[in-house]
């Protein structure tokens, strides 16, 4: 666990996939990849995509350490969520006003908070000015993954494949 300053430091620092695979395949229910920053060798990070298509879709990063993964930021479409009923000081202001909120099939986005569990509070996309609202399309799926990749910082090329329907 780290502090709310430590993660959005994390967040905005420039990452690159590691090794050779920099396509991310929308055929595939799973994507991960590996980001480093050539400068702080001390941080990796996990660059996740998942796709199910009729229930949910998520693009997360988490930061990793001996084995254990760190949830700093994912967002989610078509899926149900259910912020803390609790706050603390160390919640950021952006998320007070949802607390215990649920988000049921409403797009949102899940936000490291110093104190509570991997992910455990989200706001709505429109909050955060996520570009993409809603996903009904490949260029949806597209759009969401390269904007994510923008908000995280990942500064190496990649491509993506579109699924075949």
């Amino acid at each position: 666990m780290f502090s709310n300053e430590l993660a959005q430091e994390l967040i905005r620092m420039p990452k690159s996939i590691e090794g050779k695979n920099t396509v991310i395949d929308l055929s595939n229910e799973k994507s991960r990849f590996t980001l480093s920053n050539s400068n702080e060798r001390a941080y990796e990070f996990l660059f996740e995509i998942t796709s199910h298509r009729k229930i949910t879709f998520k693009i997360s990063l988490h930061n990793q350490e001996n084995n254990t993964k760190e949830g700093l930021m994912r967002v989610d479409y078509r899926g149900g969520h259910q912020n803390p009923a609790s706050i603390n000081d160390l919640v950021p202001d952006i998320v007070k006003q949802y607390a215990g909120y649920f988000f049921q099939n409403e797009p949102h986005i899940h936000l490291y908070v110093e104190g509570f569990k991997d992910l455990a509070w989200a706001v709505p996309l429109t909050v955060c000015n996520f570009p993409v609202l809603d996903i009904n399309s490949n260029d949806d799926y597209m759009n969401a993954i390269m904007a994510f990749a923008e908000k995280i910082n990942i500064v190496s090329p990649f491509n993506i494949q579109n699924a075949i329907l």
